[in-house]
């Protein structure tokens, strides 16, 4: 969003969940990174729910590997809830997205990316319920100054 000259005010997006998907719970997954207690506190006072895992160093890059935690927990939780929400671009989640949908579960997937940069695969098993943060980010975000 930094790119397009706008930060999100995570208080905001959560209401916006709430408001607009009816999302109770709202999970964020991450590789945890010393010295970003500061955000992850902030994150937890707008009313997310941080889950964590180890990261990885690789060629000089951090990796945080979080895509198949996601999966086995929304696979775990199947049965307490109703319609999940994922926010993410990355066609890796194509297969979850479907099962979600085989298990009459899927609400629809909100992607940080515009349209083009989406991924295709994504784009393709959410069938217009797919929505992208750019389209929308005036309600929840602000100009970056």
């Amino acid at each position: 969003m930094e790119a397009m000259g706008y930060k999100i005010d995570y208080r905001r997006f959560r209401l916006w969940l709430k408001n607009r998907h009816d999302v109770e719970r709202a999970f964020m997954y991450f590789g945890y990174m010393e010295g970003s207690e500061a955000l992850y506190g902030y994150l937890r006072q707008c009313g997310f729910e941080l889950i964590f895992r180890d990261v990885e160093y690789h060629l000089g890059r951090t990796k945080g590997n979080v895509d198949i935690c996601l999966t086995i927990s929304v696979l775990e939780m199947l049965e307490e809830f109703d319609q999940g929400y994922l926010v993410t671009s990355d066609g890796d989640f194509y297969d979850l997205t479907e099962k979600l949908k085989r298990e009459e579960r899927f609400g629809g997937v909100i992607s940080p990316q515009t349209s083009k940069r989406c991924s295709t695969l994504l784009r393709k098993s959410c069938k217009g319920n797919i929505s992208f943060i750019p389209d929308v980010i005036h309600k929840f975000g602000y100009p970056k100054n």
